[in-house]
């Protein structure tokens, strides 16, 4: 058997007739594609937008957190300055009056000058770090400082009382 070849018109109009709604699926499913991929980059720029902006809430709360955080941590600074600056004016009055001694008295209260000098030193040392720390770290060392502040207080206290002669 041969195959003839059809040159004829009406197998053009044929082909024409049996592809057209292929054609026209494909541009309505390209079309159908195209929405979609439109309404998805719309819902990707609107995710991307509101992941924007809890991130910048995000950034402005933690700010404000840091500012309050940095307040309070200044004024805790201010009075641990405050106390210390007091037990240092009551040291210096201290040391003045225990260089007009003379005797047992003197090295007692020298005693007492350099305990308070030691505990001063570690007090310096809580001062200048509690200056740079910051979250949990800064809560330790400022309870750490607080207590350096007692023991300094302390040592005033107990070279006042040498100084008087209560011992």
């Amino acid at each position: 058997m041969k195959f003839r070849r059809l040159q004829s018109p009406a197998l053009a109009v044929l082909a024409a007739l049996v592809f057209a709604p292929l054609g026209g699926c494909n541009k309505e499913e390209q079309a159908k594609a195209e929405r979609e991929k439109a309404e998805s980059q719309a819902k990707a720029a609107e995710a991307q937008r509101e992941a924007d902006e809890k991130k910048a809430e995000a950034a402005r709360e933690a700010a404000e957190a840091s500012a309050k955080a940095d307040t309070a941590r200044s004024e805790a600074r201010a009075s641990i300055q405050k106390d210390v600056d007091a037990a240092d004016r009551k040291a210096a009055d201290l040391r003045e009056r225990a260089a007009k001694l003379k005797g047992n008295a003197k090295l007692n209260a020298e005693a007492a000058s350099n305990e308070l000098t030691k505990r001063r030193t570690a007090l310096d040392k809580d001062l200048q770090e509690l200056g740079t720390a910051r979250g949990e770290a800064w809560d330790k060392l400022k309870a750490q400082t607080e207590k350096d502040v007692d023991a300094v207080e302390a040592a005033v206290d107990s070279f006042d009382r040498t100084l008087s002669g209560k011992s």
